[in-house]
């Protein structure tokens, strides 16, 4: 994969700008941006954030000092953003809550890679990414093992955090580093968008991941026809789900999937009509506990699955978002009901979307 080496935040990230224009205000609120540039000589430094277009708008400049300090104060957002400071035609992205002090360290020339940042815990982490990964564009290799390894350091832990977005809508040239039309990608992009739903439900960006992510997986679905095995999850060896069961008390697949026993993970209706046939097929599997049974029910009335629910043998739980579950859409479910099957190591390796085909994957 041949990556040109000009890295810039990309236009994905202003869409969502749209939807909080409303909410911006005139306020006094500021933040500032500071710091010292070694090597400057009559350079301007300006702080630049994009528009809904996706251009690059400058908001503040000034000039450094002989020994190459500035400061910049500009008004706060009205939701977590991030900036830029232009520097020639070098270019250091920041992250933006509200009120903090960035303080930027660097030297020209080499500016993109030699800077650092500080004043909060996610810009640190900016900078740490932005180094890291013009260090494995420089290499020109495949960035396939990176990704999986950012994912891991900065998105699967970030809480719906403004880094996990930013790395997330990251562009090599003009390249995403995460393509949703990527089937190895969309993954990631449904595990950025639940994590936004659930740590910061307000979030604007949080409609524009979802619609991405249900986007890129029905085209995945269209390419794909019935495939057997999530592929793209294998990178990720498995998909959590943490939801409560007929207790109240949050039920977690990881807990099931370590015990040493095959996991099944069924999505379905408990108060459909199907349902005691498929709980009856699930009952010949289980077999007293010869493999274990995860099942997430998307029913509408929480009461009446937990009455449905409460005599079954096996682990069952209950998703508030019904049949707008994020966590069926990580697992790229398309109609009901719909089988996941884990081996004994916790690894994904088939799913089935009916009975029948249950029947043979189980046999394996």
């Amino acid at each position: 994969m041949n990556f040109r080496k000009t890295i810039s935040f990309s236009v994905f990230a202003a869409i969502w700008m749209l939807a909080i224009l409303s909410l911006q205000s005139c306020g006094e609120r500021t933040f500032k941006v500071k710091g010292e540039i070694s090597g400057t000589s009559g350079d301007a430094v300006t702080i630049e954030k994009s528009d809904f277009h996706g251009n690059w708008q400058a908001l503040d400049s000034t000039w450094f000092s002989p020994n190459g300090s500035f400061s910049i104060s500009v008004p706060s957002p009205a939701a977590p953003d991030v900036y830029r400071l232009r520097i020639g035609k070098d270019f250091i992205y920041f992250p933006v809550d509200s009120t903090e002090t960035i303080i930027v360290k660097g030297t020209i020339p080499g500016l993109a890679t030699n800077y650092s940042l500080d004043g909060s815990e996610q810009a640190k982490l900016m900078a740490a990414f932005d180094h890291e990964l013009a260090a494995a564009v420089g290499t020109q290799a495949d960035l396939s093992a990176f990704k999986r390894q950012v994912f891991e350091k900065y998105i699967r832990n970030g809480k719906g955090s403004l880094l996990s977005y930013y790395v997330l809508t990251k562009t090599v040239g003009d390249t995403p580093l995460y393509n949703p039309e990527d089937l190895s990608d969309i993954n990631y992009y449904a595990a950025v968008a639940t994590a936004f739903k659930q740590f910061n439900p307000t979030d604007p960006r949080v409609r524009i991941l979802e619609e991405t992510a249900l986007r890129a997986l029905r085209e995945r679905n269209a390419k794909q026809g019935k495939q057997r095995v999530l592929q793209a999850d294998k990178e990720l060896t498995h998909i959590e789900i943490t939801l409560p069961g007929t207790d109240g008390k949050e039920k977690r697949l990881s807990s099931l999937l370590s015990n040493g026993k095959r996991t099944l993970v069924v999505f379905s209706l408990m108060n459909h009509t199907d349902a005691p046939i498929i709980n009856k097929v699930l009952s010949r599997h289980h077999k007293g506990g010869a493999i274990n049974i995860y099942q997430v029910s998307l029913d509408n009335d929480q009461y009446d699955w937990r009455e449905a629910a409460s005599n079954l043998p096996w682990t069952n739980v209950f998703d508030p978002e019904g049949d707008r579950s994020s966590t069926a859409l990580k697992y790229n479910v398309s109609k009901l009901p719909a089988f996941f099957l884990y081996n004994a190591k916790g690894e994904l390796v088939d799913r089935a979307d009916n009975l029948d085909d249950l029947d043979k994957i189980m046999s394996k």
